[in-house]
C-alpha cells in the first residue's frame, strides 16, 4: 500500500522588518511555506546577529487563519 502526499505551492514572498530598541533595523525575506496542518503562509530563519554584545537569532512564522486541512 502506498501513500501519496499532495503539496500545494505558494508563489509569493513576504518581508519583515525587525527594529531594535535603538532604532537599528534588519529586513529579512520570508519564503512561502505550506505547514503540516495544510495552512499556507511564510517562514524565515533569522540569521544570527549581535545587538549590544548579545548574540540573537530566531524564526518568523506567518500563516493564513483558515480551518486546518487534513
Amino acid at each position: 500500500m502506498s501513500t501519496t502526499t499532495k503539496t500545494k505551492e505558494v508563489s509569493m514572498f513576504a518581508s519583515a522588518l525587525i527594529t531594535m530598541p535603538d532604532g537599528k533595523s534588519k529586513e529579512t525575506t520570508l519564503e512561502p511555506k505550506v505547514y503540516q496542518s495544510g495552512r499556507e503562509g511564510f517562514y524565515a530563519q533569522i540569521t544570527s546577529f549581535v545587538y549590544e554584545g548579545v548574540l540573537y537569532g530566531g524564526q518568523i512564522q506567518v500563516w493564513k487563519k483558515t480551518p486546518k486541512v487534513k
